[in-house]
């Protein structure tokens, strides 16, 4: 399983990190606070531009399933003002010579599905599977993941215990497949949002979720002790930004994102706001390989 971009090990929470969470399918949105400085997202002075066609002129809008706080800091779409997906959008508007960003809340099965495209590019740590490109595109990818297995701290949930187990996964994810066409548990249950999912591990209605590893490793960081990762599957891949259906902006995006892997924003961005947030190294999970 390929880890995450410099991820380092046992690093500490941020403090005061709130609960991930998912959102249902109405869609809602809001201009981001702070104006050219995209909040407290620092951005390149002077790079390399590259216009963008956007659904509204001078604004970048950008879909997520919110509110996930770990990847879009803020209690609302309103107050957003960091965190590493939002930081991400933040440089390639910067790149593309906008000033603002639009955020448009949609459910993860509306963008995966092109149920919603009202939108530039959506960027949740979606997978580029061959089902999704069916309906809709993706950028190259800015980051890899695999699976994680959420459970309540000492539940004694083993790989080889797992398949009598009750598990649950999200609507539409990766993980949903692998469920159903590999490691076929006892049962299963399907959610249709992160705090769904999660709440359900902590009230033992499920016996452990599985998400990919950016999303749990967060969740069972800021727990105070009540959920870990006990292991992980290599299930996942890449993600990337998704675009709606024949997207002119799809090369575009990949020459940004080219751009700040070659001259390392990209890796400073997860330094910065995603590797604070994990508490561990992915890459030193338990393989629970089925």
């Amino acid at each position: 399983m390929k880890r995450p971009l410099k991820i380092s090990s046992a690093v500490a929470l941020t403090a005061g990190l709130l609960a991930l969470a998912g959102c249902g399918g109405q869609e809602t949105t809001a201009t981001a606070q702070g104006g050219s400085s995209f909040g407290e997202c620092e951005v390149t002075e002077n790079p390399p531009t590259h216009k963008l066609s956007t659904i509204k002129e001078g604004v970048l809008t950008v879909a997520a399933s919110l509110p996930f706080p770990a990847g879009y800091r803020g209690n609302t779409l309103e107050s957003v003002d960091g965190g590493y997906m939002y930081c991400l959008d933040a440089e390639i508007a910067n790149r593309a010579g906008l000033k603002k960003i639009n955020l448009v809340n949609a459910s993860f099965e509306a963008l995966v599905t092109a149920k919603s495209s009202n939108f530039d590019f959506a960027v949740w740590d979606i997978y580029d599977t061959p089902e999704r490109r069916k309906v809709v595109d993706f950028s190259t990818p800015y980051n890899t993941y695999g699976t994680g297995v959420l459970v309540k701290t000492g539940s004694g949930l083993a790989a080889s215990t797992i398949k009598d187990a009750t598990v649950g996964v999200l609507a539409g994810s990766v993980q949903l497949k692998y469920v159903q066409e590999t490691l076929k548990p006892k049962d299963f249950r399907v959610f249709s949002s992160n705090d769904d999912l999660f709440n359900a591990v902590l009230a033992g209605q499920i016996d452990a979720a599985l998400n990919d590893t950016a999303t749990v490793m967060p969740r069972a960081a800021s727990s105070g002790g009540k959920l870990e990762v006990v292991g992980a599957y290599p299930v996942g891949g890449d993600v990337a930004a998704l675009f709606p259906k024949g997207s002119a902006n799809v090369q575009v995006v990949d020459q940004i994102l080219a751009d700040m892997k070659k001259d390392g924003t990209l890796d400073a961005i997860m330094d910065k706001w995603l590797n604070p947030i994990l508490g561990g190294d992915p890459g030193k999970l338990p393989d629970w390989a089925a």
